[in-house]
């Protein structure tokens, strides 16, 4: 059975904040050297989700320098392949001589059994997976030569398999969620094998971009009377790029500006047809309610879309 966890510094004071922090990090992952930024206090979150093989955090927090010392990685005795897919903020890190930059929309790898380093800027965001070497080794034979690097993954499946991983972090841990964190160790497999291969399947295959569009639709849908509802905003919720977003929606012959519009547009339509009849509508208030700022743009879009204006539907279904 899966257990979940969390953790916040906001409340404690000063230096106090730094040694709870690293207190709560050895337990989320294992033992870590923790150097804050600011030798005064350090602000960070943590959720997490562990399982007996399987262990899924997301970490928000001030700018640090986390070392994996080769004494803490043997008297440790484990061994767990460590994925982290940066959200917010490039993170550098260092292992087996390597070194590199992940920027967000990536993922690297590092090997909790071996020495690292990673550097944490402020305001950074990731996603972190680590999975035990015993549940991955037998169908991912080439992670060993991995680790320390980044670029070794197919770009397109990066933001679902992180996705599906922060989505976990938001259920009850059940018996029924044995069958995601399989289903994750699946996705993980297929993005390095098709990311191996070097040959990443075109952004047009509805098979790499549909999870991803479908997803992105239901956010605009659900979220379509935001009056600020961007591409940024819905690229960021989804942990990808905004020109991935915007090729996502060309594959699938549309543009976000439009999607967003007729989305608006239709949720506009449904609450003048609930009403009309029953009770005076305001139509400044239904274009309001549903993301326009302007209700003239409401109205002439209105009509370009559904043939009459607001007012004129409202009358129809009246009458």
């Amino acid at each position: 059975m899966a257990q979940s966890f969390s953790f916040s510094t906001t409340q404690l004071p000063g230096t106090q904040s730094i040694d709870a922090w690293r207190q709560a990090m050895a337990e989320v992952y294992y033992r870590l050297d923790i150097r804050s930024g600011d030798n005064e206090r350090l602000n960070g979150q943590l959720i997490d989700w562990q399982s007996d093989f399987m262990g899924i955090s997301n970490f928000k927090a001030d700018a640090q320098r986390v070392t994996r010392r080769k004494e803490a990685a043997k008297a440790d005795k484990a061994e767990d392949f460590v994925f982290l897919f940066p959200t917010r903020k490039p993170m550098r890190f260092q292992q087996r001589g390597h070194e590199g930059t992940a920027l967000p929309g990536n993922v690297f790898l590092v090997n909790s059994a071996e020495p690292y380093v990673i550097d944490v800027p402020d305001g950074s965001e990731n996603i972190t997976i680590k999975i035990t070497r015993e549940s991955l080794l037998g169908r991912a034979p080439m992670l060993d030569d991995l680790c320390g690097r980044a670029n070794f993954a197919n770009p397109y499946l990066i933001p679902a398999v992180a996705m599906l991983g922060e989505q976990m972090l938001r259920l009850k841990p059940d018996d029924d969620t044995c069958k995601l964190e399989h289903t994750l160790v699946d996705l993980i497999c297929l993005m390095l094998e098709l990311g191996r291969e070097g040959g990443a399947p075109p952004l047009t295959r509805p098979e790499l971009s549909s999870f991803l569009f479908s997803r992105i639709c239901a956010f605009v849908q659900a979220n379509a009377g935001t009056h600020d509802l961007t591409p940024e905003i819905a690229a960021s919720e989804h942990r990808i790029s905004v020109r991935y977003l915007h090729k996502i929606f060309h594959a699938n012959g549309l543009s976000f500006g439009h999607y967003l519009l007729d989305a608006r547009l239709q949720r506009a339509h449904q609450m003048i047809m609930a009403c009309a009849g029953r009770e005076r509508i305001n139509i400044g208030e239904v274009a309001y309610r549903c993301g326009f700022a302007n209700q003239s743009h409401f109205s002439a879009s209105y009509k370009m879309r559904f043939g009459v204006t607001p007012t004129q539907s409202a009358a129809l279904k009246a009458t």
